[in-house]
């Protein structure tokens, strides 16, 4: 099913194929970069862009997956994306055989869309806010937006204020507010996860910690949650 893992997403296909269309071969590159996980920070057309000066590298996964440069060894997503070179080299070379274009390929692999912290965009376009949809990737951006860091940024800033009133928990975890510590609480709160919850999340990301001081994880997870929905309050209105 489509929440398995790496090796069974890989597997999936649509058992109805669709012609690719004039933008298809397009959007299929750019799924192919978006599995990578390697230009997150970087515009759609940076990514086609991209996806242009590799695809000899691209057409080589396809054809000599274990012989051959094995890029897509280097994925988040490996066999997503070597299913993904696959159906790329599939598309040109029914192009190249069937003297046709690619855009009457039919293909069958699922193209995957992902929202930007979904419950979120809905606060924010119910609430007519701009602040709080820009972060979330409502409002056109040439480059991709980030809530969690924005959040975490802002608890920095505040955990920088606590800190020079003399707040002794916010010398403690001074250098571990960062992006994975919050990004769970973020994506959770609109779902009802309360500041016990929270403070539960955030407890499991200063276990796995390596330098966190783990006999005050209990007073800095509570702390954390509480700064997380206060900088989630200021940036969602």
């Amino acid at each position: 099913n489509p929440m398995g893992g790496d090796y069974v997403r890989s597997m999936l296909l649509f058992a109805e194929g669709k012609r690719l269309g004039p933008e298809g071969l397009k959007w299929l590159k750019l799924h192919t970069i978006n599995l990578t996980g390697s230009m997150k920070k970087q515009s759609v057309s940076e990514r086609l862009d991209y996806a242009e000066k590799i695809l000899d590298l691209i057409l080589d996964s396809a054809n000599n997956p274990f012989e051959g440069e094995r890029w897509w060894l280097d994925s988040d997503e490996p066999l997503q994306t070597l299913a993904a070179c696959f159906e790329i080299r599939n598309a040109i070379e029914f192009a190249k055989c069937s003297n046709q274009c690619e855009d009457d390929y039919k293909c069958h692999l699922p193209i995957h869309q992902d929202g930007s912290c979904n419950g979120l965009q809905h606060y924010a376009a119910l609430g007519r806010d701009v602040l709080g949809a820009a972060s979330v990737n409502l409002i056109p951006a040439d480059i991709p937006q980030d809530v969690y860091n924005e959040i975490a940024i802002i608890v920095e800033r505040r955990r920088k204020e606590d800190e020079i009133s003399g707040v002794d928990i916010a010398k403690v975890v001074k250098g571990f507010v960062q992006r994975k510590v919050i990004k769970q609480t973020v994506m959770t709160t609109v779902y009802g996860v309360t500041k016990y919850g929270a403070k539960l999340q955030i407890a499991r990301q200063l276990e796995d910690l390596e330098d966190f001081p783990q006999n005050e994880r209990e007073a800095a997870s509570k702390y954390l949650a509480n700064l997380t929905f206060e900088s989630l309050n200021e940036m969602f209105y």
